[in-house]
């Protein structure tokens, strides 16, 4: 798979009412804390939207602290595990090799990316996007879209390391605020960012993350849907069927691969 760009501006591209997500670039949204960074995130919409109170109360707080298995990608929810009508975008669905983890919207250089990838001591990681078949015409009445990033590491204490750097780099961005959740797996954190009004319409959109370590998982789980639809329940039910899977709760099956070198042992 070619190198992915380190994008500095998230990009929604608006085409004919329709929004095109570009996963990469949405993922710097709640990442890039200043350095040329969009600061705004504003929704640019008068009337005051709330939106609804979070509910999602399932999964297990605390509890075992496993080390999985590879790979990563049969932790990741599955199409036929999504609501209905959305589907696969398979360009941004891959199974990481080095070279995309450690030049990822997580870090700043990939120098930087893989000291971190050493020090953590990765093996695996993968990432599923899953977009509405209706696209913008879908969010506005409560689709979504969702990126869901499974990472594993060699020992739990290598996980704990980069869930601390993860959840640091989502609050040190601006505009990134703590979002209401109840606590899932041994560590989790929740964020939320307002993005802008949804296509030709007056409703504006906002992106959750919910992130989560269970044992030597670190899992990163981001949306994309209109304010008056969503909280971050969206985000936590999905990381409540990962969190499943990594504990044994749940079937874990491998989706069909997208040809990519895995990361393989760091250093080993």
């Amino acid at each position: 798979m070619a190198r992915r760009r380190r994008l500095s501006l998230p990009v929604i591209v608006l085409i004919g009412g329709l929004v095109v997500i570009a996963a990469a670039a949405v993922g710097t949204l709640l990442l890039t804390s200043g350095n040329g960074g969009n600061q705004s995130g504003g929704s640019n919409v008068d009337r005051p939207v709330k939106e609804p109170t979070p509910r999602s109360s399932g999964g297990l707080a605390g509890g075992p602290e496993p080390s999985v298995a590879r790979p990563a990608s049969k932790y990741a929810p599955l199409l036929e595990e999504m609501p209905p009508e959305m589907r696969v975008n398979v360009s941004e669905t891959f199974t990481m090799n080095i070279t995309t983890f450690t030049a990822s919207y997580w870090f700043d250089t990939n120098a930087q990316g893989e000291g971190l990838a050493q020090q953590w001591r990765i093996i695996d990681g993968y990432q599923v996007q899953y977009d509405p078949v209706g696209l913008a015409a879908q969010v506005v009445q409560g689709g979504y879209s969702a990126w869901i990033e499974v990472y594993l590491f060699e020992t739990p204490a290598g996980a704990r390391t980069a869930y601390e750097y993860y959840t640091n780099r989502l609050a040190a961005r601006s505009g990134s605020e703590r979002a209401e959740a109840r606590p899932l797996a041994n560590q989790s954190a929740a964020f939320r960012f307002a993005g802008p009004t949804i296509g030709t319409s007056d409703v504006p959109s906002v992106y959750h993350r919910f992130v989560f370590r269970r044992g030597n998982a670190v899992v990163s789980i981001q949306t994309y849907g209109a304010v008056p639809y969503m909280s971050t329940d969206q985000a936590r039910e999905l990381a409540v069927l990962v969190d499943a899977k990594l504990l044994g709760e749940a079937p874990a099956v491998e989706p069909t691969p997208i040809p990519t070198p895995a990361i393989g042992v760091i250093g080993g």
